[in-house]
């Protein structure tokens, strides 16, 4: 794929769109959602060889997880299935995931943006409660099942396309 220009900037959080899909189409997740912190969680292998002044430290891979927060926001589909897999007390609920770059388009295509594609469970922590007089909270962890896709995604058709040649 060839790169298109990019932003000589500083990038703002909202230039990362997030497309869910937990039932049959994307949706923009946005409304109630107040955080949305990514975390890559490295697996290491720690330890010291006798001839060594010095410990290492050797990383094993990733175990990536979303910290969610927001409030209760019936109106908009997303919130109100993650407020239900909390309340229900639903488990091994998974949803996708394509973060989409906005600030990085794909050169001569139309609404196209370099993308990752991810899945994950959710696991609630706050499945809606919070002090008196306060608003509904939700929050919790999003843990990543297998590995991220890089591609592009379409805002128009809302289609990921993953990247040939890329595990």
């Amino acid at each position: 794929m060839a790169e298109a220009l990019l932003p000589k900037r500083e990038l703002k959080v909202e230039e990362n769109l997030h497309y869910v899909k937990f039932d049959e189409n994307y949706e923009l997740a946005n409304s109630g959602l107040t955080d949305w912190t990514q975390s890559t969680n490295p697996n290491t292998e720690d330890g010291q060889y006798i001839g060594e002044k010095n410990g290492h430290s050797n990383m094993t891979g990733y175990k990536p997880t979303v910290a969610y927060s927001g409030i209760a926001f019936p109106g908009d589909p997303f919130n109100y299935w993650l407020y239900k897999v909390g309340k229900e007390e639903m488990v091994s609920q998974t949803f996708e995931e394509v973060e989409v770059e906005t600030w990085h388009p794909v050169a001569e295509s139309e609404g196209t943006y370099y993308a990752y594609h991810r899945i994950y469970e959710v696991q609630p922590s706050n499945p809606g409660s919070g002090e008196g007089g306060g608003k509904l909270a939700i929050e919790g962890t999003f843990a990543q099942q297998g590995s991220v896709e890089k591609g592009t995604f379409n805002i128009s058709t809302k289609t990921f396309t993953k990247e040939e040649g890329v595990k």
